[in-house]
């Protein structure tokens, strides 16, 4: 039974995140908003989540998830490039990213003049840790109100994976009904 549950639970996980990226796909239009720093960051998370973001710059602080002394997964601050002269206090909006692997990476993209991902704030927050050192690293900030916007993500790409995972996670619950039912049948 212990593994019944577990194929229960692990369905169910899937089914719920391909659930939730065909969502926030679903809200997405094809062609990204093309928004600077600052429009985006004053729109939010609502509108088309897909964007492609232009003048910006990232603050000198940021955020890594390391696995076997690899980064993983970086968040890094962005604001309105007319402030780049300016001191970043308070993050509006962070980049996230797993496609970075050192700070040569972020100077790279940095350099970039406009960045295409999916706003992920009605699907994720911020994780504790990401919370504590963004807001030590810039005192200003409210670390609820941090628009993420994940580099290179795509509705398409989304649309594909959370349709997988969803299907998967549906024909894990199913299988598992009908086990559930032949061992009650059995018993």
């Amino acid at each position: 039974m212990r593994f019944l549950f577990a194929i229960v639970v692990l369905s169910g996980t899937f089914a719920f995140l391909g659930g939730r990226d065909l969502w926030l796909a679903s809200k997405a239009n094809n062609e990204p908003d093309k928004l600077t720093a600052a429009q985006l960051i004053a729109r939010g998370a609502e509108g088309n989540p897909h964007v492609e973001l232009s003048q910006f710059f990232i603050g000198d602080n940021f955020v890594y998830a390391e696995e076997h002394g690899r980064w993983k997964t970086v968040w890094l601050p962005v604001g309105p490039v007319e402030n780049v002269d300016q001191p970043l206090t308070t993050v509006r909006a962070v980049l996230k990213t797993n496609k970075v692997q050192s700070e040569a990476d972020i100077l790279s993209l940095a350099a970039t003049p406009a960045l295409r991902g999916m706003v992920m704030n009605h699907i994720q927050s911020l994780g504790s840790d990401e919370k504590r050192i963004l807001t030590e690293a810039y005192p200003g900030t409210n670390a609820q109100d941090v628009l993420i916007l994940e580099v290179g993500k795509d509705p398409a790409e989304m649309k594909k994976k959370g349709g997988t995972f969803f299907g998967l996670g549906i024909v894990g619950l199913l299988v598992s009904a009908g086990i559930a039912v032949v061992v009650i049948r059995r018993s």
